[in-house]
């Protein structure tokens, strides 16, 4: 696993980064109002029950879309970002958390990982098992600079 970790200026800018030939997108951890108060929404389960009108706080889930989806996702600005994107959807089994650190990036690379993209406030990284992945976005005229940059002061 090949990793970049860069500063960033806005999710907008977020969306250039992504792999556009791969559509399955697993957010994991995704908490879609990131402010500890009561808010309110609806909910709708699996077996079609829906309940309006609930009050929620601290809601936190994990999220499989396609980029369309992720758009509106970084959209909404938020903060802290776990993005998976993957060859293929993940399986119902497959949960993040209960894997061996150790084992972790195998497991998820056998499930059809190619990339992860962590969003922390002003800095993204980024792990990919294709380091011509990342070399595109080393040499991305945008991204390129704050990369070396970020690895010139590292190494000081």
């Amino acid at each position: 696993m090949h990793k970049l970790t860069f500063e960033i200026e806005s999710n907008e800018e977020i969306w250039e980064l992504f792999d556009k030939d791969l559509d399955s997108i697993f957010i994991h951890g995704f908490v879609p109002h990131e402010v500890i108060e009561w808010w309110k929404t609806d909910l709708k389960t699996q077996d079609g029950t829906e309940i309006k009108n609930l009050s929620v706080r601290q809601m936190e889930m994990d999220v499989q879309t396609d980029l369309n989806g992720l758009k509106k996702i970084l959209e909404l600005n938020t903060n802290q970002l776990r993005i998976y994107q993957f060859e293929k959807s993940i399986s119902d089994t497959l949960e993040i958390d209960r894997l061996p650190k150790k084992k972790q990036n195998l497991i998820l690379k056998q499930n059809g990982l190619k990339h992860f993209f962590f969003l922390d406030f002003e800095f993204i990284t980024i792990g990919s098992f294709d380091s011509e992945f990342l070399t595109r976005i080393e040499q991305n005229p945008k991204f390129g600079e704050r990369i070396a940059e970020r690895k010139q002061n590292l190494a000081k």
